[in-house]
Parts: C-alpha cells; sequence; structure tokens
C-alpha cells in the first residue's frame, strides 16, 4: 500500500511538472507572438488610428486632404534628427514636461510649448503639422497614454519651433512687439529669460510670432509654391496602390448624402460594388494593425504601409489575416461583403495618411 502511495505521488508529480513544461512553452510562444518589433509609441500610434477611424464625418479633413487632389504633404524626415530610443525610454519612465522640453531646448533654443484646446475634427498628426513639431514629441510631453486623452476640449502642451528672431530697435516696447508680431508679452519674456527692460540692439526669440508684412502674403505664397511645385513634389512622395477589388464604384470620396440619414456628410473613401464573398487584395505591402469588428465598418483590415500611409477594407463577410501579419500587395485579405452599415454587397476602400482621409482615386494604378 506503501509503495502505491509513491507511485501515485510520483505519477501526479511527474505530471505537474509536464504541465509546467507545456504551459511554459505555449507561453514562450505566445511571448513570441506579441514580440512583433513594435514598441510602446507603434502600438499607441496605432490605438489611436483605429479609435479614430470614421466612415462618414460631419466635416471634410482640414488643410490636409482634398477632395479633388488628394494631396498631402508631410516632412516624413523630420524624426531623422531625434533618437527615438531615448524618446521611448522618455516615455516608459515618465519624464516630466519640463525634462523633455529642456531636453529640446538643449539642440535649438527656439522650442518653447503652446497650450492648445483639442478642436472637433483635430487629431494628433493634424496638430503635429500646425504647430511644425512631431506627434511623438506631443505624446512624450503630454504622458498620452491612450486614445481617450485627445478628446475635443482637453487641452494640451504642444512643443514647437514656430516663431521669428527679432532685434529691437530704437523705441520699441515689448507690448508693441508682441502686438505688431501676433504674440504674448509674457511669452516673450519667458523664453528669453528677461528681467530688466529691453534696450536697443538686444535680438529676441518671439514664440509663434509672425513677421508683420508678410503675415498675410505668406498664405499666398504658400499656396503659390505649392500650385507651382505640388504636382511634382506630391508625385515623388506619394506611395502606388493597386486596385484590392474590381468593380463598379458607387460612391465616391467626398461630400455626398447619407443613404442612412440623408444628410450631407464627408466619405471618406470609396465604395467598390462586389458580390458577397469576391476576394479582396491588400493594395500594397504592409502590417495588419487591425482585423475585427468596427462599429459602422463591419467587418474591417485595416494595414499600415511605409511613410505613415493607412489603407481600410470595410463590410467584409470575413476578414483573412490576423492583426499583427505582414502582408504583400496582392495578397487575399478578406471576402466582401455588407457586414456593418452597408445597403448592399459592396467593399469600403480608403487610403490615409496616418488619420487624414485621401482621395484613393488619385493614388490607384
Amino acid at each position: 500500500m506503501k509503495g502505491r502511495s509513491v507511485s501515485i505521488t510520483t505519477i501526479l508529480v511527474a505530471a505537474v511538472i509536464i504541465a509546467l513544461a507545456l504551459f511554459g512553452s505555449l507561453s514562450a510562444r505566445n511571448d513570441e507572438r506579441r514580440d512583433d518589433g513594435m514598441t510602446g509609441i507603434d502600438r499607441l500610434e496605432n490605438a489611436i488610428i483605429i479609435e479614430g477611424l470614421e466612415m462618414d464625418s460631419e466635416t471634410p479633413p482640414a488643410e490636409d486632404g482634398d477632395e479633388v487632389g488628394g494631396v498631402i504633404l508631410y516632412d516624413d524626415d523630420f524624426m531623422l534628427s531625434f533618437d527615438r530610443k531615448a524618446k521611448q525610454d522618455r516615455v516608459n519612465e515618465g519624464g516630466s514636461a519640463e525634462s523633455i522640453l529642456k531636453d529640446l531646448r538643449a539642440k535649438d533654443q527656439r522650442w518653447h510649448v503652446s497650450d492648445y484646446t483639442i478642436k472637433r475634427g483635430d487629431n494628433l498628426w493634424s496638430i503635429a503639422r500646425k504647430f511644425g513639431t512631431h506627434h511623438v514629441i506631443i505624446i512624450n510631453i503630454n504622458g498620452i497614454n491612450n486614445p481617450d486623452s485627445l478628446r475635443p476640449g482637453r487641452r494640451i502642451l504642444v512643443p514647437t519651433r514656430n516663431g521669428l528672431y527679432y532685434t529691437v530697435r530704437k523705441g520699441d516696447t515689448l507690448s508693441g512687439i508682441a502686438s505688431r508680431h501676433r504674440t504674448g508679452v509674457e511669452k516673450i519674456l519667458s523664453h528669453n529669460g528677461i528681467k530688466t527692460a529691453i534696450r536697443p540692439g538686444m535680438k529676441i526669440f518671439l514664440p509663434g510670432g509672425v513677421a508683420p508684412v508678410l503675415r498675410h502674403a505668406a498664405r499666398r505664397i504658400e499656396t503659390s509654391k505649392v500650385a507651382r511645385n505640388g504636382s511634382a513634389d506630391a508625385e515623388s512622395a506619394r506611395m502606388v496602390f493597386s486596385w484590392p477589388a474590381r468593380g463598379r464604384i458607387t460612391s465616391s470620396f467626398g461630400n455626398r448624402r447619407d443613404p442612412f440619414t440623408r444628410t450631407r456628410r464627408f466619405h471618406s473613401g470609396i465604395d467598390i460594388s462586389l458580390d458577397p464573398g469576391t476576394p479582396i487584395f491588400a493594395a500594397a505591402n504592409g502590417t495588419v494593425i487591425f482585423s475585427g469588428w468596427k462599429e459602422g465598418y463591419g467587418n474591417t483590415v485595416v494595414l499600415k504601409h511605409e511613410r505613415g500611409y493607412i489603407t481600410v477594407y470595410a463590410h467584409n463577410s470575413s476578414n483573412g489575416v490576423p492583426e499583427g501579419e505582414t502582408v504583400r500587395q496582392g495578397q487575399q485579405i478578406a471576402l466582401s461583403g455588407m457586414t456593418g452599415l452597408a445597403t448592399g454587397g459592396h467593399l469600403h476602400f480608403e487610403v490615409r495618411k496616418y488619420l487624414t482621409p485621401l482621395n484613393p482615386l488619385r493614388m490607384l494604378r
């Protein structure tokens, strides 16, 4: 009896060891699957993009996209002057706004922060472009860790180098300088560390300041420059996508009457009429950042491509790729359907630069 008891105990111990080994193996595989090379910033960017997708919106995207040209120009090389790993470490360590600004100003004394209240229709990338900064720096300095941190009405700090240097002239006053250049006296004092009265010959930086003579002409000059060079610049910077499926376009990019509410809204993509079950193909090489159900869109696949371009494939009867998978252009990723808010079988297809919708017809070949 004693021998049998020992035998049973031995068997139980062995079983536990085997179970733990199997569990460890499965955990290792899961960890391996989670180790997809993405940083915390990458995951946050993807979450913000997925949260911010809207098939139809009340207003068209501000300045970054247009339903005629679908042109968008970004400074994709901006981040090359910053060490991404250092910024990521600072986010993980909870670096303060003061320390981050101090690090930035050590590289360039023009850096300062502006208070900004997020408006309806804003997104992280459009705010960054407006202030001539980068979205990762905005994330860092505000400690943003989820999409809810970017709701309209929230005030955030935006690091920027916008402004100009000014040499004080005889008869100048700080209030006069600030008024002419559309900035604030306190901003000038704080940024330049001025403790005494200004004097002629002093060179000061005006945070957010604009040159009064060029203020109204600047927009015309910029518009003219884009008109002359924008087409060539856009062609050299723009990605080319292949058609995800072939069919009749039943709804174009831009303003339309919503088929459900009958109100005028901005349609963020194109609708391609397809019989349910038609194969859908990746429009370019990319990574699956979402594969699942999204309100309005139904079964949806979202791919992220190089330089922040996004493609969206919605109303699918089924998705054929999991999140995290790398796909090639022309690879089947889904079957068409009419899930979500759809009046018939079709593919809703979008091309975006981060969250800004672009006209797919200008980019499909």
